[in-house]
């Protein structure tokens, strides 16, 4: 009889284990479709769910930046009859009062893929830049950048601020830095304050016979001269990218040198290049290359590049074999007559022609087409600064 019992016992607490498994393994497909789903890409939204057999349900842990992705996975481990503890954070925290928006308070801020000096640059922000912090560690700060891209700072890098000092911001008087690079200078002592990039934006304390004193966004004062500068309200509502400003400002950078997850005037990767372009001229492009090419009117590579108009992006990677799609790898802006200017060791113009003494043939047998930003505007991964709630 004991033994009986016994063995009736290890049979329900088999079964049981077994059942644990079957919707631990379950809850994990359930929770990569959901995933795959809502979540394009891990550079510009978080999702890291895990679970644990906790006895007669679930525990479902981890973060997401993404609200619907929380609600469809809890959905459809219902509709599952998966009985789960929801123990999920949305990020950021959204409770009043938290301090969840930062302005950038150095010239060019160094954004890392880990939480550590070390840690590899993913990309860059400027000065002025509007970013929204995700959560914090140590000394660090995961953010999200007004082009969703998400990586980690330095805390010292960052002025940060709850929605009431943001709005303060936007509503302020500001101004937007012009040339490539410069120097801030305190108004009193005429000592250097900062070094500045085209692009940054300040707050504006007042005009002066000669120009302006500006304010950092810790409150620094800077002295700028009156061609350094520009209104930011009506630069945002009245600079819009044609091929010409497009060119003027590409061919600026010209010699600038390659530096991986550069996206300022001091130092540009491919995509970090036509990003800082378009920026200057009002509009906020995706981040990486292979996100670039996602976006715009198409431009099929066997048309060739007669189709091409000037202020297009051209993109070269891995073409589609199988089943895999075609990758950018890189990117560069189309200025006519077959040539296109990028950052490949530096910022360069090379060729499609192959008459020509800048002509690529690495590029050429690696061109995967273009896309059409201009007319593009409002669409998914082009967005006008004008129109970026951010700003």
């Amino acid at each position: 009889m004991n033994r009986l019992v016994i063995c009736l016992a290890c049979a329900v607490v088999l079964t049981a284990c077994h059942s644990g498994v079957s919707q631990l393994k379950e809850a994990e497909k359930i929770s990569k479709n959901v995933a795959s789903q809502v979540i394009p890409d891990s550079r510009e939204d978080l999702y890291q769910v895990h679970f644990t057999d906790w006895g007669s349900s679930l525990v479902a842990t981890g973060e997401t930046t993404s609200p619907e992705a929380k609600n469809i996975l809890i959905s459809n481990l219902k509709s599952a009859s998966i009985s789960i503890t929801d123990s999920i954070r949305i990020l950021p925290d959204q409770a009043p009062g938290v301090k969840n928006w930062a302005l950038v308070n150095i010239s060019v801020c160094n954004i890392r893929s880990n939480p550590a000096n070390s840690a590899e640059m993913a990309t860059q922000a400027i000065l002025g830049t509007p970013v929204r912090i995700l959560k914090k560690s140590g000394g660090w700060f995961l953010i999200q950048t007004p082009d969703r891209y998400i990586g980690w700072v330095d805390d010292d890098a960052l002025i940060v601020t709850d929605i009431a000092g943001m709005e303060n911001w936007r509503s302020s008087k500001r101004i937007i830095y012009l040339p490539l690079s410069g120097t801030g200078f305190n108004p009193e002592t005429k000592e250097a304050v900062t070094d500045l990039v085209a692009g940054s934006i300040l707050k504006l304390d007042e005009l002066t016979k000669y120009g302006c004193v500006a304010e950092m966004p810790d409150g620094r004062k800077i002295e700028l001269p009156a061609t350094d500068f520009a209104d930011f309200d009506n630069w945002r509502k009245n600079t819009s990218p044609t091929a010409e400003s497009l060119a003027v400002r590409a061919k600026s950078l010209m010699g600038r040198p390659y530096l991986w997850g550069g996206t300022s005037t001091k130092g540009v990767d491919c995509s970090g290049f036509v990003k800082t372009v378009y920026f200057l001229n009002g509009v906020i492009l995706a981040r990486d290359a292979s996100l670039q090419f996602r976006h715009g009117v198409a431009t099929e590579p066997q048309s060739g590049y007669t189709s091409l108009k000037p202020g297009d992006l051209v993109f070269f990677g891995r073409k589609a074999a199988g089943d895999k799609p075609a990758k950018a790898t890189h990117v560069g802006l189309y200025l006519g007559n077959g040539a296109y200017i990028n950052s490949s060791g530096f910022v360069r113009v090379d060729s499609f022609d192959p008459s020509q003494t800048n002509y690529s043939k690495i590029r050429a047998d690696n061109w995967l087409g273009g896309r059409r930003i201009m007319g593009s505007e409002g669409t998914s991964g082009i967005v006008r600064v004008k129109d970026h709630p951010w700003y």
